[in-house]
């Protein structure tokens, strides 16, 4: 019984395995065990349903097998705006518990690490915050500013 086999040692498109078609009966107690239809796990989660995660961070349960964000659905629904992937929800006064959308904020990506760099978000001190997001966007924007004027600048020898 010689089966070819590529230089890989994979089996070849289109070639048979040896077990097609034979039946295959698990033994030991592998029936009983198995997950029945129709069954729920014991932590199985309703549609809607608010968890906590070790982190801190609050998620709500849209769908089957499609969470999000508490923040990040709380602002959505009180704006009726669709954030973009680059987009992530704050909380300007640092507590991960105070969902009121006056507290949250929208930011890029982009600022949100020079937020975390700079550490320029103030725990318990809203106004501050958002003075750390305009901080942010302020070095973004010379950034892209120095960059643009390197580029039309031709370079001295």
């Amino acid at each position: 019984m010689t089966q070819k086999r590529n230089s890989k040692g994979q089996f070849v498109k289109g070639m048979t395995p040896w077990n097609k078609g034979k039946e295959f009966n698990p033994g030991g107690r592998s029936v009983e065990t198995r997950f029945k239809k129709g069954l729920k796990p014991p932590k199985y989660q309703e549609i809607g349903a608010i968890v906590k995660h070790k982190d801190g961070y609050t998620y709500i349960k849209l769908a089957e097998h499609k969470w999000r964000l508490y923040q990040r659905y709380i602002w959505e629904k009180s704006r009726n705006q669709h954030l973009k992937r680059s987009q992530t929800v704050i909380f300007l006064d640092g507590n991960r518990e105070n969902f009121a959308p006056t507290n949250l904020a929208v930011i890029s990506r982009k600022e949100l690490a020079i937020i975390n760099h700079e550490k320029l978000i103030t725990n318990g001190n809203a106004n501050l915050s958002k003075t750390g997001i305009l901080i942010a966007k302020l070095k973004i924007k010379v950034n892209e500013k120095l960059k643009k004027d390197s580029k039309d600048k031709p370079e001295e020898k």
